[in-house]
């Protein structure tokens, strides 16, 4: 790792004997001359828990001459290095890049609602549906209570029945949130593991054939041939998974509908919020999807689970679009942590038992593996998404009119923060770079500590802010 200037700046070491052990790498750090720059580093990256750094130059150029109108080298850096985002979405990895994911998310899923970001205000005024779909039961689990119903508990049957292995199928305990028994099987002999990750692997495929159902049953409802209803309406949507405490994916989303043509044009007038909402009733409850047939396990046939959700929805004061937004961008800097499961690829099963915080996420886990090689499910992928318990989907997928892309967010900050570069009046000019990967985290712990607590500082200040706007705007927030 580089330590451009570092040896130079180091304080004088009769000095830093006379400092405690536990305060000479903080010593270190603010003694040195280049810290205020070492500080703005951290402040670029938004104190990034594990940033990538790159070194090279940046030259602009003139296309007529050739010459080189500026330049900008990392060489006059703290550490020879510049500091880049790890960009990574979940809140276990990285408390500062989640947030701007959530950030982008949510302005994409509110522009798609309410306009904005390239896509015209009128869309505010289609009809609206937010539905929930889950996946079925491959097992009674324990089930978090409701702690506003004293009497309620997890599973009161009569007769306190058993299971064929002698396993009772009740339980009277009240289980409150966060206990690690909550989405655990009752009988771990009972519970349909390889029926549950090969739903995980394949609810992506499954939530496609609802939508082709979704337009054949909006075709039936509108006198419209199956061929032809692409061209009269479009269906768009937002679509965000979430892990239930059992270790299965559901989705929430929110579906508008369009003209066929662009969305600024509305549909038909028979297609109302009201019909799209019983249409996706009907498609949720009627679409499956057959995987192949093996000696081991049969032929799964994979399905909705019967807890669905279709409402009608109107954004006015009492649900501004904010709010709407929220509700669904923040679910997408989660993994499968309310499962129990792990943030970190697994590449050997011996990793499962470290990672795996519970034995029903160990036995997911495992069998992952252990299907994933089965020649049939090859394709599927679930050794490499052992750890997502066989999901290999996207936290958030949209259809491409929804709104605007992650893309064109991040470019249009990545121009915002461009805006005061020096730029050559009248002449064209390329820009030309060479960077190369120098090494990811930052360069000691003393500065890593340095970085949480500016994260900790951003984070109360954005938090101030936020409190400011709320008593401003009492109806603005998210469910």
């Amino acid at each position: 790792m580089p330590t451009t200037g570092y040896e130079d700046a180091a304080p004088n070491p009769a000095r830093l004997a006379l400092i405690p052990i536990e305060d000479r790498g903080w010593f270190e750090l603010l003694s040195r001359p280049d810290y205020p720059a070492i500080e703005q580093q951290i402040r670029d990256v938004g104190a990034c828990e594990n940033p990538v750094w790159l070194s090279g130059r940046t030259l602009l150029v003139s296309i007529a001459t050739g010459e080189v109108i500026t330049s900008w080298s990392s060489d006059g850096t703290p550490f020879g290095a510049i500091p880049m985002r790890c960009m990574n979405r979940r809140a276990t990895r990285c408390a500062s890049c989640s947030r701007l994911y959530a950030g982008d998310a949510f302005h994409l899923v509110r522009a798609g609602l309410s306009g904005g970001k390239g896509v015209p205000d009128t869309v505010s005024g289609h009809p609206l549906v937010f539905a929930t779909l889950t996946a079925p039961s491959f097992g009674p689990v324990h089930r978090r209570t409701n702690p506003d119903r004293p009497t309620d508990v997890c599973r009161a049957r009569r007769g306190k029945p058993r299971c064929p292995h002698d396993m009772p199928m009740t339980c009277q305990r009240r289980h409150e949130p966060g206990d690690p028994l909550v989405g655990q099987p009752l009988c771990v002999a009972c519970y349909d593991y390889p029926g549950h990750v090969l739903w995980n692997a394949g609810a992506s495929a499954l939530w496609a054939r609802m939508v082709d159902f979704l337009y054949w049953r909006l075709a039936r409802t509108g006198g419209v041939t199956r061929s032809r209803i692409r061209r009269t309406l479009r269906v768009e949507y937002v679509r965000v998974a979430e892990y239930q405490a059992r270790g299965l994916v559901h989705f929430h989303a929110a579906f508008r509908l369009d003209g066929p043509d662009d969305r600024s044009q509305e549909p038909p007038a028979w297609a109302t919020a009201e019909v799209l909402a019983d249409a996706l009733a009907e498609a949720a409850s009627s679409a499956r999807v057959r995987l192949a047939e093996t000696v081991a396990i049969g032929a799964p046939v994979l399905s909705f689970g019967r807890q669905f959700d279709a409402r009608p929805i109107v954004l006015d004061a009492e649900l501004p679009a904010e709010r709407a937004a929220g509700y669904l961008a923040k679910y997408v800097t989660k993994g499968t942590e309310d499962a129990h499961g792990s943030d970190v690829p697994i590449t050997h099963r011996s990793q499962i038992a470290a990672l795996a915080r519970t034995g029903h996420v160990r036995a997911l886990m495992h069998t992952c593996r252990i299907v994933g090689v089965l020649p049939e499910y090859e394709a599927l992928g679930l050794h490499r998404w052992t750890h997502m318990l066989g999901f290999g989907g996207q936290p958030l997928t949209k259809t491409r009119r929804y709104s605007s892309t992650f893309t064109a967010l991040r470019q249009a900050r990545a121009e915002f923060k461009s805006a005061g570069r020096p730029k050559a009046d009248g002449e064209e000019t390329v820009r030309d770079r060479q960077w190369r990967y120098a090494w990811q985290g930052w360069p000691s712990g003393t500065i890593a500590e340095q970085a949480a607590g500016i994260r900790d500082e951003i984070e109360n200040d954005r938090q101030l802010a936020s409190d400011a706007v709320g008593e401003q705007a009492p109806g603005r927030g998210v469910a």
